[in-house]
């Protein structure tokens, strides 16, 4: 009976140890929340299921593979003509993530070429996505941060973590913007991010996509087909856990998933909107502050304008023509008649001399003071 007992006992399978669970990155919603969390670690096939403890209640949480139905990719590719050896290994790249992703994925395909536009629109057509790829010739120069903007704003009726962006190029960077402002913008866009790139090491790729629960794969030059394997696996990994927001956020969540051979278990701590809203705080009152400022500039420039505009003009005094002669009237005031001319005046009687008169001379005697005559002589 012992030895029966012993072997019985001996059958059963062993409890499934628990490690620690890796959390990659928490989408936090108003009513639902998502944790990206990386279950490579679990070899065994089989079913695997996933419960939370919110507001001291203890709930079943969704468990769904990153890589799944309902999955909306977007492919950056980098086509400028700044790589154009590598160009065609990212857009076999990109053909074939498209079609190794599950069926009914949605995609679209950027192209990081300035500008950075959209080569293939949204489609749930591998074929389509393909044969866009095979009409791209490399131009210009990078136009990294303008290609990340578009890639996150794309899907905005798909849920939080249900998105994917791939990005394959071979900047170091985004060219412009800081790693944490891309990791931030696409958190809040619900979306992960994962970079390809040949620039070797890339401290910046790495902290803008980690925070989003992506990583960043490094490619060889010019073959990167080991990456594109990297990215497979690892995704083939990631898992997304969705289970109700609590109450308070600042409390932390127990998260536990169980698989065939392992259990595993974490903390999830929700960011508090209080603290969010109150470190975002200067930052929004600074934006507030240079919006009102250029509203207010736009504003005076306008009323400017439009002063300028409906105040009359002047005109240029009329030119008067009279007789022949053109007066141009003037500001100054008119000169001062000239006065009358005085009446002539009548001579001054003579003054009387207060000399004696000379005496007459005699006749036939020259003249005192005149010059002496001479007689004429005889012949």
């Amino acid at each position: 009976m012992l030895a029966g007992a012993a072997i019985v006992a001996g059958a059963q399978p062993a409890a499934a140890a628990t490690v620690p669970l890796p959390v990659k990155a928490v989408f936090p919603g108003d009513r639902q929340t998502s944790a990206v969390v990386d279950l490579t670690a679990s070899t065994r096939p089989g079913p695997r299921t996933a419960e939370v403890v919110v507001d001291g209640v203890r709930r079943p949480a969704e468990l769904v593979p990153l890589m799944s139905a309902g999955l909306a990719v977007t492919i950056v590719v980098d086509t400028s003509a700044a790589d154009p050896a590598t160009m065609p290994a990212w857009l076999s790249a990109g053909a074939r993530f498209i079609l190794e992703a599950p069926m009914g994925t949605r995609a679209t395909v950027i192209g990081d070429a300035a500008p950075a536009g959209v080569i293939a629109a949204q489609q749930r057509s591998p074929a389509g996505v393909v044969a866009a790829l095979g009409k791209v010739r490399a131009r210009g120069g990078r136009d990294t941060a303008a290609a990340l903007t578009l890639a996150a704003g794309q899907y905005p009726d798909v849920p939080a973590g249900r998105k994917l962006t791939v990005v394959y190029t071979g900047a170091a960077d985004a060219g412009g913007p800081a790693a944490a402002a891309v990791a931030e913008r696409f958190r809040a866009a619900g979306m992960i991010l994962v970079v390809a790139t040949t620039a070797g090491t890339s401290p910046y790729w790495t902290a803008a996509t980690e925070p989003t629960g992506g990583f960043f794969a490094p490619a060889g030059h010019p073959v990167v087909v080991p990456a594109l394997d990297q990215i497979q696996t690892t995704l083939n990994g990631r898992h997304l856990v969705r289970f109700p927001t609590p109450a308070r956020r600042q409390q932390a969540v127990p998260l536990r998933v169980r698989t065939p051979d392992l259990t595993l278990a974490a903390d999830v701590r929700l960011p508090d909107p209080d603290a969010a809203a109150a470190a975002a705080e200067p930052r929004r009152r600074l934006t507030a502050v240079l919006a009102a400022t250029g509203v207010l500039a736009l504003a005076l420039l306008v009323t400017w304008s439009l002063i300028r505009r409906i105040r009359p003009r002047r005109r240029p005094p009329p030119i008067v023509i009279a007789h022949g002669r053109a007066t141009v009237p003037s500001r100054l005031p008119p000169p001062e008649p000239a006065p009358a001319t005085a009446p002539p005046q009548e001579p001054a009687p003579a003054t009387a001399s207060t000399q004696e008169p000379a005496p007459a001379q005699e006749p036939g005697r020259a003249q005192e003071r005149g010059p002496a005559s001479h007689p004429p002589q005889e012949p």
